[in-house]
């Protein structure tokens, strides 16, 4: 339990590093991108759980890219859902669920099992 609030934290501080490299996210403050990680987390397991056995094509034709646009239609139902977040477009929403993943995996390197 302990792991997945340090991971929920972690991504959060992703978040809020993305949102200040990409122009066309805003995130209000700590607690609203904490939030928005929550939700992410939650629609990813619901996403990837129903969706994974019908992309699985998609995702190979498009060498890897179908994922990265669930990923970011993940992202603006997530803005949807939050109100201190704001995701501009589509275009940022892509970046976004692109920093968020690089970060994290730098995370993982840095801090090992301890980050998302």
């Amino acid at each position: 339990m302990l792991l997945a609030i340090v991971h929920l934290l972690l991504t959060a501080v992703s978040v809020l590093v993305v949102s200040r490299v990409v122009s066309g996210i805003h995130v209000r403050s700590y607690g609203a991108a904490v939030a928005f990680s929550l939700v992410v987390a939650v629609l990813n397991a619901i996403a990837w759980h129903f969706l994974a056995p019908l992309t699985w094509i998609f995702v190979v034709l498009t060498l890897g890219i179908g994922a990265l646009v669930v990923n970011a239609v993940i992202f603006m139902i997530a803005d949807a859902i939050i109100d201190g977040v704001e995701i501009d477009g589509f275009g940022s929403a892509v970046l976004g669920s692109l920093g968020v993943s690089l970060i994290n995996l730098l995370m993982h390197f840095v801090f090992g099992r301890w980050a998302p």
